[in-house]
């Protein structure tokens, strides 16, 4: 509906400029909202307002000249309005309205998808947890997130890729495997030290017991012994988070191991290539890249005096690996921690000669547990957290997942444990599902009374005269717009917000009226709003990876 008007205004711009009654001028950027009061129109646009300046006009002026020529050939406006200092304000005719909960039905799960991506090849890297214990919340929103982002990126057009990131070499996972081998000592030697930067929690004593009773480590030297529990470990760890991932809905395309950049060349690969646009010097016997020179606040190490590549060198060598795959946009869930690596990342992409803009890095904030008015600290079994599976054993997937995407990445979360167990309107989730389920047991007692629908709504909806009834269909107009927007802002969020507000207004009007009365016409008629209620909120909770129960 508001590209629909967006044209129309856009049309009546041409015919302005065209026909002299107002100055030609490129086309301003403006804004087309739903007004908070129902009073002040289906649509306002501050379109009068952003003309005002270069046309040395006052907006109420511009505003009238261009209600007076509004190109609307196929009579969508019933009237406008001028409002304020010079909104115009837009009332839609009734039978839009109908058209628009027809296209719903008709269109049923396809409703709101488009055509923004164009296909575009992206990829969105997520998690990517070390393979060195359980998966806590700070994963679990980070999954919840970019899952998400990635269904709703492909319901607008684009062709998306999901990649786990494995850091499989390195210092912790060596840490890993001495962490397990001193848990493995202990069981005959109790007082054999652990190491200082070992890794607690129930699961690494797990680990040792499991692994001991399949391999035999006695007559292995230490090192050998250590070198074998890292490698074991970290596969078992790595098969839990795809285990746990999975069972939270979320799975990737690709789980691409750091150890493969070092076995395939491609490090050394990647140092050549900047070697050879002169990028490369060395200070204090360490090997350095130029990235000052464009837009770190420094120049960094890539290679230590001691031989060992920094793990910037990794970074650089993996996402020029993701730009040679033919990713044309890459976006990275990573921790606010990570805030001062943005710069330098892409300062070093850039001397390769990828646009700053080809990389989008979101930053997620932390996760608080809530139960019983306290914060939840400890988790027996990780020793620092509460684990994913957890809170997901404790809570459902749909809870944990809608939770989490609940708030912008960039906020902090406080979870509630306490309020997702509830079975009321103060539960968000519940509510929304309850709505679903509602009109799922409202068409099992239509089907007992012999009710159907048309398959043509047609006429039918007429008998849709309402306010109630019509603010319903004019929030399912929201849902095209909404989604174009979360794709541009890569905000999925919003979602959690708009389909409570749809269920609220559902459940409102259900409580004020009857769907199925005595009036077959009228029956069928609100038979139809509520399959329009249902199609939509059963698409919205599936581009959040929920369900939509039919018994609840």
């Amino acid at each position: 509906m508001k590209n629909r008007l967006a044209k129309i205004l856009r049309d009546t711009l041409d015919l302005c400029f065209r026909e002299g009654y107002l100055k030609k001028m490129p086309l301003p950027e403006f804004v087309i909202e739903v007004p908070n009061n129902p009073d002040h129109g289906h649509f306002a646009t501050n379109l009068a307002m952003t003309l005002a300046g270069e046309q040395k006009n006052s907006p109420r002026n511009i505003a009238e000249i261009i209600i007076r020529h509004l190109v609307d050939n196929d009579h969508f406006i019933l009237k406008a309005e001028i409002g304020g200092a010079g909104f115009i304000n837009f009332f839609i005719t009734i039978e839009q309205w109908y058209d628009l909960l027809s296209q719903v039905i008709t269109l049923k799960d396809d409703y709101g998808r488009n055509c923004l991506g164009k296909k575009e090849k992206i990829m969105v890297e997520f998690v990517s947890a070390n393979p060195t214990g359980p998966l806590h919340l700070g994963h679990g929103r980070g999954a919840a997130l970019g899952d998400t982002l990635c269904r709703i990126l492909d319901f607008s057009g684009y062709d998306v890729r999901r990649e786990f990131y494995i850091n499989d070499t390195g210092q912790q996972v060596k840490a890993l495997g001495e962490s397990i081998y001193s848990r493995w000592r202990q069981f005959s030697d109790p007082s054999y030290p652990f190491p200082s930067d070992g890794y607690q929690g129930d699961y690494i004593q797990e680990l040792a017991t499991e692994i001991a009773q399949k391999i035999t480590l006695e007559n292995l030297d230490i090192h050998d012994a250590i070198d074998l529990l890292s490698e074991l470990g970290r596969d078992k760890m790595l098969e839990e988070i795809k285990e746990d991932l999975a069972n939270f809905r979320v799975n990737f395309d690709f789980w691409y191991k750091e150890s493969d950049l070092y076995s395939s060349g491609k490090i050394d690969h990647t140092i050549k290539l900047i070697e050879k646009r002169g990028l490369l010097f060395q200070k204090d016997g360490a090997l350095w890249i130029r990235t000052s020179s464009f837009g770190d606040d420094k120049d960094r190490v890539i290679r230590k005096k001691d031989g060992n590549l920094t793990y910037f060198a990794t970074d650089i060598s993996y996402h020029l690996d993701k730009w040679e795959r033919g990713f044309r946009k890459v976006i990275n869930i990573w921790g606010a921690d990570h805030h001062g690596y943005i710069t330098r990342v892409k300062a070093a992409l850039m001397a390769e000669g990828i646009p700053e803009d080809w990389l989008n890095v979101l930053l997620m904030q932390l996760v608080n547990l809530w139960e019983g008015g306290a914060e939840v600290k400890m988790s027996k079994r990780s020793g620092r957290y509460v684990t994913l599976k957890e809170l997901v054993d404790d809570v459902g997937v749909d809870a944990a997942r809608f939770v989490f995407l609940s708030k912008d990445h960039t906020s902090p979360l406080d979870f509630n444990i306490d309020l997702v167990k509830r079975k009321d309107s103060e539960n968000p989730v519940y509510y929304v599902q309850y709505a679903h389920a509602r009109i799922c047991s409202i068409f099992r007692k239509a089907a007992n009374e012999n009710i159907s629908i048309p398959e043509q709504p047609g006429s039918t909806l007429q008998g849709l005269v309402l306010d109630e009834e019509i603010a319903l269909v004019r929030k399912m107009a929201e849902f095209p717009s909404l989604i174009e927007e979360i794709t541009r802002e890569l905000a999925p969020h919003r979602l959690t917000y708009y389909l409570p507000e749809l269920a609220g207004s559902f459940h409102r009007y259900y409580n004020r009226h009857r769907i199925i009365s005595e009036d077959k016409n009228l029956s069928q008629a609100r038979l139809l709003l509520s399959l329009g209620v249902k199609i939509l909120i059963k698409n919205g909770l599936s581009l959040l990876g929920l369900s939509a129960p039919e018994i609840m």
